[in-house]
């Protein structure tokens, strides 16, 4: 009865010892074997392959230059279009090139919903890169 009471106070224990001992070797082993292999980029000659010019194999097109004439009415290349043509226009050059990029410009005296117009013909035709062209102030003319 005393051997049994005795055993069921025993809690089982891993020793640990044995193991810190082994990766304690372990360590240093490595630490030494490394030294040795301290090898000069120079001593390796390896000869690579040499080009020109690299270059991306298809360059992407150039941004898209939508000028605002009026209120409904946009040029793009030269052509006028109004806002449902612009759209399938954009949405072929989309098609053509996923990553194509918008720039709009127009009149400073235009109002916003022009703008918003062709904003929105832009995002029905999945464009994402829109960029609004501006220039700066001229201070010697200030606007009325």
């Amino acid at each position: 009865m005393l051997w049994e009471r005795h055993q069921a106070e025993e809690l089982p224990h891993v020793n640990m010892t044995p193991m810190v001992d082994v990766v304690l070797c372990l360590l240093v082993f490595f630490m030494a074997a490394t030294r040795l292999y301290d090898w000069d980029e120079n001593q390796l000659t390896v000869k690579v392959p040499e080009v020109a010019d690299a270059a991306p194999l298809t360059a992407a097109p150039e941004d898209l230059t939508l000028t605002i004439l009026a209120p409904g009415r946009v040029e793009l290349d030269g052509k006028e279009h109004d806002l449902p043509a612009l759209t399938s226009t954009l949405r072929d050059a989309r098609g053509r090139y996923a990553e194509q990029g918008v720039q709009v410009k127009g009149d400073a005296k235009l109002n916003y919903q022009a703008v918003t117009d062709v904003l929105a013909a832009c995002e029905s035709a999945g464009i994402q890169n829109i960029r609004l062209l501006v220039r700066l102030k001229d201070d010697a003319n200030p606007a009325p």
